[in-house]
């Protein structure tokens, strides 16, 4: 196991040079000047120079991603181009609350996707199944914008509330901080839900077929016995991964919910730095979504001996 992790720990050097590599080159080819956003439209091209060559824009693009790269390497994720404040506090910040609206978000989507699936996989076939099927395609289908649009005004024109503005933190006040989550949080869970649903219906139905199966069922155990002692934990490894790569992306792909109800997140900050131009910003937030992410797929990985000891690494 120890080997195994040393391996995977060392794996992720080149993916993290390859995303990073990968992020810098599109930055730089997308069109717009971040100097001649800053200045505005009067600027005039010897202060759009002065600009360049105090951030270093100047200079050719592999001296720029060699003196970026090595200060990541530092720890040093630069200053914002745009504000002047370091990057990685605002980073480690927006991080925290992204991580929070996730978290509350994955467990809204567990509790119903788990329970739904399994009963829609133990009542193969019966209305009960169709209705979760038919649950689960629309939860797919329509986009987490859609449902969060819906949301916001449904509750602002029928029960006439509106979620707080300002971002509470869970461990500061968890009435006002609920409040904030609750609608993005539902947006998120409904799109979670779907996919564990799906997957769990499946995993389930292919589950109850084993001869394991069988023979519990032939010991005269009760039905919740066999579900949950025997078939729950069998399946668990297809549920798990599609989680765990929807936790990763939910960390790092939530810009749109947190766009749609104004949460200063971590995915609504490399958005603005994209407005902005704002490289280091960009740079920086993409890498460490990209960190956050193989780490996550680390954690499966390890969770997975958990569930089935048949599994070395």
């Amino acid at each position: 196991m120890v080997s195994y992790l040393i391996k995977r720990i060392i794996s992720l050097i080149p993916i993290l040079f390859g995303i990073s590599v990968l992020v810098f080159t599109i930055l730089h080819l997308v069109p717009g000047d971040p100097a001649s956003i800053m200045l505005g439209t009067n600027a005039t091209p010897e202060a759009i120079a002065a600009l360049h060559k105090s951030m270093g824009l100047d200079q050719p693009l592999l001296t720029q991603y060699l003196h970026w790269i090595g200060g990541m390497l530092k720890g040093d994720f630069g200053v914002s181009v745009h504000s002047g404040e370091e990057i990685l506090p605002q980073i480690i910040k927006r991080f925290s609350i992204t991580l929070q609206l996730t978290v509350f978000g994955v467990l809204i989507g567990w509790v119903l996707a788990i329970p739904f699936g399994i009963l829609s996989a133990i009542r193969a076939h019966s209305k009960t199944d169709i209705i979760v099927r038919v649950a689960t395609l629309l939860g797919i289908s329509v986009p987490n914008f859609a449902v969060g649009t819906l949301l916001l005004l449904g509750f602002s024109l029928y029960f006439n509330w509106f979620p707080p503005i300002d971002v509470v933190s869970f461990w500061e006040n968890p009435v006002e901080a609920f409040k904030v989550f609750i609608l993005p949080a539902v947006t998120m869970g409904i799109v979670v839900a779907a996919g564990v649903m799906r997957m769990t219906r499946s995993a389930f139905l292919e589950t109850m077929d084993k001869d394991f199966i069988r023979t519990a069922r032939a010991k005269g155990n009760s039905q919740w016995t066999v579900v949950i002692g025997h078939a729950f934990r069998n399946s668990s490894i297809p549920i798990v991964t599609i989680a765990g790569m929807q936790i990763g992306y939910l960390l790092g792909g939530s810009v749109i919910v947190e766009q749609l109800f104004s949460i200063p997140g971590l995915g609504q900050y490399i958005l603005e730095g994209i407005y902005q131009r704002d490289y280091p910003v960009v740079q920086g937030g993409v890498l460490f979504v990209a960190l956050v992410f193989v780490l996550v797929n680390l954690l499966i990985d390890l969770i997975y001996t958990w569930i089935d000891p048949r599994i070395k690494y």
